[in-house]
């Protein structure tokens, strides 16, 4: 029973914390209207990497499992949302500029942005991060 419940607490934790992450990629939008874009999205990444990395500290003290364990299968999940989220990103902006121009017979030509633009979402590179840096020391704890 103690296992299910120490399960339950960490799927309620990686939840909560990735509706958090949510939050702040899309409140960082906001934030752009009024900060420079390069200062304003390191800053957001840095706390998404923050909050990825707590939620995953938090998911091993109460889980009862070992950090590298935790962040090793934690990453896969942050990094697989934060990729969903790009692609549904770019597919958005392609549904909508594709409406656009058969709406008005192709003459919208301005704020189309096509699938291949190199725009990530501030949580998909910070998840990207997460990825490869607990990937990577797992990888070198294993072999020191």
């Amino acid at each position: 029973m103690n296992y299910y419940f120490n399960l339950l607490i960490t799927i309620i934790i990686l939840v909560i914390g990735t509706g958090m992450a949510f939050f702040i990629d899309q409140f960082s939008k906001q934030l752009e209207k009024f900060l420079p874009s390069r200062y304003l999205s390191f800053t957001i990444i840095a706390i998404l990497f923050t909050l990825m990395t707590g939620a995953t500290v938090m998911t091993s003290s109460f889980g009862g499992w070992s950090i590298m364990d935790t962040a090793f299968i934690s990453s896969l999940c942050f990094f697989a949302l934060g990729w969903l989220t790009n692609i549904s990103k770019r597919a958005g902006i392609n549904q909508a500029s594709t409406a656009a121009k058969f709406i008005t017979n192709n003459q919208f030509k301005y704020e189309y942005e096509s699938a291949s633009s190199s725009n990530k979402s501030p949580y998909f590179i910070a998840s990207l991060l997460f990825l490869v840096l607990s990937w990577g020391i797992s990888f070198w704890m294993a072999y020191s």
